[in-house]
C-alpha cells in the first residue's frame, strides 16, 4: 500500500482503501501524493471514498493539474407548476435512472441528452436546479461546464478521475449556451455520443437560440430530448403569484396584464410591488417597457475635448 519514511509521512504507491463506516470515510493526514513520475508534499489532504453530493466545475492549475471544487448555488425558492413540461421531464428522467441494468444488457451506454430552449428567463435555468435536486437525492453529483474553453478539462477529469473512483455515481453535465460550443465542435460530438463512454449520466444543454446550433448535435444519441420551455401562460402566471400569496385584490389583474412576461418578468413585478413599494400601474409599465439599448461611445458628448 504505503512506503513508510517515517512516523508522519509516507508515498502513496497505491490507492487507500477506505472503510464504509462514518468515521473512516474521511482521514486527514500529511502526506507525499505520488502521481506517475510526480511528487508533490500535502500537510493536509483529506481522503475521501466518494465526492459528496452537490454541483460541482472543474478547474486546472500548473501546482494542482486538474481538480473539481463544490459550489453553493444559491436560487430562488424553486417549486413545479402544473403544466406538463417539468413534470413529465422528471418522470422520464426517473424511468431512465431505473433502466440502467436494460441498458447494459442491451450493450448501450446508459446516457441521455436533453437540450432546452426558450427565450431567456423562462426558466429554463430553475428547471435543471429542479433536476439536479432529484439526483443529489440519489447521491449523485452535478458538474457545471464553465464554457466551451473548459470542455476538454471536464472530459478529461471525469474520465481519467471521477468514472476510475465512482463507475457507478448517477451525473448531470450542465451545459450553458450550448450555441457557442462551434469552437469544440468534435469534441462536443464525441462527448454527446458517448464515446467518452460515460455510463449514468444524463445532460441537459441550454440554449436561447437553436438557429446557431449545428444540426450535427441536434440528431438523437446525440441530443434525445428537444424541449421548448415557452413563456408563462395564464393558468403558470396566476400559480406563481397564488404561490407567492399575492393579495386576490390584485391577482387578475396581474394575471391579465403579464401577458407575454417570462418567470423574470414575473418576478420583477412580484418585488417592485411587494418588496419595494411600486404603484402596480408603475410596475407594469417597467417591466412591459423594452429596454433602450445605447452607444455612448459613438455618442456627441463624448467627442468633448478638454483643454486649458
Amino acid at each position: 500500500m504505503a512506503s513508510f519514511l517515517n512516523e508522519q509521512i509516507f508515498i502513496l504507491e497505491n490507492p487507500i482503501e477506505i472503510t464504509s463506516d462514518e468515521e473512516s470515510q474521511k482521514t486527514t493526514m500529511s502526506v507525499w501524493v505520488k502521481e506517475k513520475d510526480m511528487i508533490r508534499a500535502s500537510t493536509d489532504i483529506t481522503l475521501q471514498k466518494a465526492l459528496e453530493p452537490g454541483v460541482y466545475v472543474i478547474d486546472f492549475s500548473r501546482e494542482q493539474g486538474l481538480f473539481c471544487k463544490k459550489i453553493d448555488i444559491k436560487s430562488d425558492e424553486l417549486f413545479v407548476f402544473s403544466d406538463s413540461i417539468t413534470i413529465d421531464l422528471l418522470e422520464e428522467i426517473k424511468l431512465f435512472w431505473s433502466k440502467a441494468d436494460l441498458y447494459k444488457k442491451n450493450k448501450l451506454i446508459h446516457k441521455r441528452g436533453i437540450l432546452l430552449e426558450g427565450f431567456p428567463g423562462t426558466g429554463k435555468s430553475s428547471i435543471i436546479s429542479i433536476l439536479s435536486n432529484e439526483i443529489m437525492k440519489m447521491g449523485g453529483v452535478v458538474f457545471k461546464v464553465s464554457g466551451y474553453r473548459n470542455l476538454d478539462n471536464y472530459i478529461d477529469f471525469v474520465r481519467t478521475g471521477f468514472r476510475k473512483i465512482q463507475p457507478d455515481t448517477p451525473i448531470i453535465t450542465i451545459l450553458e449556451d450550448i450555441d457557442q460550443y462551434d469552437e469544440v465542435e468534435i469534441e462536443l460530438l464525441d462527448f454527446l455520443d458517448g464515446k467518452t463512454h460515460l455510463d449514468h449520466h444524463v445532460i441537459i444543454a441550454t440554449t436561447n437560440n437553436t438557429e446557431m446550433i449545428p444540426d450535427t448535435f441536434l440528431r438523437p444519441s446525440r441530443i434525445d430530448l428537444k424541449i421548448e420551455i415557452p413563456l408563462p401562460n395564464e393558468q403558470t402566471r396566476r400559480e406563481y403569484f397564488q404561490h407567492k400569496n399575492v393579495p386576490e385584490k390584485d391577482l387578475e389583474l396581474l394575471v391579465e396584464r403579464s401577458d407575454e412576461c417570462s418567470l423574470a418578468d414575473l418576478k420583477e413585478l412580484y418585488i417592485c410591488i411587494y418588496l419595494l413599494d411600486y404603484v402596480i400601474e408603475d410596475a407594469i409599465t417597467k417591466v412591459r417597457t423594452p429596454k433602450e439599448k445605447k452607444n455612448y461611445l459613438n455618442s456627441p458628448l463624448n467627442k468633448i475635448k478638454l483643454g486649458v
